[in-house]
């Protein structure tokens, strides 16, 4: 009997575990890139950047499909990333390997994001609403002049593209789409360049709000 809830046990978290890595990488990781894709139209000026704004919204069950395609996958990636980090924690100071320093900074980025987040969602609607602004270039613009809003936004997404870097490194391994050691040394060389792809895009669209 208790070999049984045992095995229960180990098969439910295999799964979930699956599921965490998946939801990660398809759902939140499609979303980032194009997200990050569309903030780049503050390097074409406000005018762009709030009419994309503006088709956005305006695309049919927006909200529903957001909250089912993004906020779900996010919260479940994130608590279930919580749990994962209460229970394993990696020994840099005893192993000195680069893929346990990777292993440490993916946690770390990982608990980052989850301060992150809801600061960003707090900055681009709650205060929008409760000020009864509407988020546009301009908000946008004033919010990443703050110096302390800068900060936050320039170390967050470099812990949404490291993280989701490393996390398409981990994800291979991890669903067997990658066995052989020059595959994963393949797979790490991408993983490497996907993470300068996304904090060029990143810095570029910062940059875009705060030339004006």
């Amino acid at each position: 009997m208790e070999t049984n809830q045992t095995n229960g046990a180990e098969t439910r978290s295999f799964w979930l575990g699956k599921l965490f890595s998946l939801a990660g990488l398809v759902p939140v990781g499609i979303y980032v890139v194009l997200h990050l894709y569309s903030n780049l139209r503050s390097l074409q000026g406000a005018d762009a950047f709030n009419k994309h704004l503006a088709d956005t919204r305006s695309l049919p069950f927006i909200v529903p499909l957001a909250v089912l395609v993004i906020w779900i996958p996010i919260a479940f990636h994130g608590l279930y990333g919580l749990f994962t980090i209460s229970k394993s924690r990696p020994n840099i100071v005893k192993y000195h390997y680069f893929q346990n320093l990777k292993y440490a900074l993916q946690r770390l980025s990982g608990i980052g994001l989850l301060l992150f987040i809801p600061a960003h969602i707090y900055k681009t609607r709650i205060e929008t609403t409760l000020s009864g602004v509407t988020l546009d270039f301009a908000h946008m613009s004033e919010g990443l002049h703050e110096p302390l809003t800068l900060i936050v936004y320039g170390l967050g997404v470099l812990g949404v593209a490291f993280h989701l870097a490393n996390g398409f490194w981990q994800f291979c391994i991890g669903w067997g789409i990658t066995t052989s050691a020059a595959g994963m040394r393949r797979v790490e060389k991408f993983s490497f360049l996907l993470f300068a792809i996304l904090a060029f895009m990143a810095y570029g669209a910062i940059w875009g709000f705060i030339r004006a």
